[in-house]
């Protein structure tokens, strides 16, 4: 079990996967966790399932955005649905 989990990690956090992620940092979370705001300006809705997640991110988490539908908080491994609204 724990070589399987060493994969998995090996594999999230290869070069590859991280191509297509540009990595961000949270300026603030609003509306209980239903919206994330970053520091560069990128504002996303948060899809209602996931937000008792990002309610409990914080200001200054680094988050990875991928493409326009996941973003995952690199601080808790957190992975959530998102959607851009700008």
């Amino acid at each position: 079990m724990k070589r399987l989990l060493l994969i998995a990690a090996a594999t999230f956090m290869s070069p590859v996967h991280a191509s297509w992620c540009d990595e961000e940092t949270i300026r603030r979370v609003a509306r209980g966790g239903r919206v994330v705001i970053l520091d560069s300006g990128g504002v996303y809705e948060v899809e209602p399932d996931d937000t008792p997640d990002t309610a409990l991110w914080n200001a200054g988490d680094g988050v990875l955005v991928c493409g326009d539908a996941k973003m995952i908080n690199k601080d808790n491994g957190d992975k959530v649905h998102v959607t851009p609204m700008r």
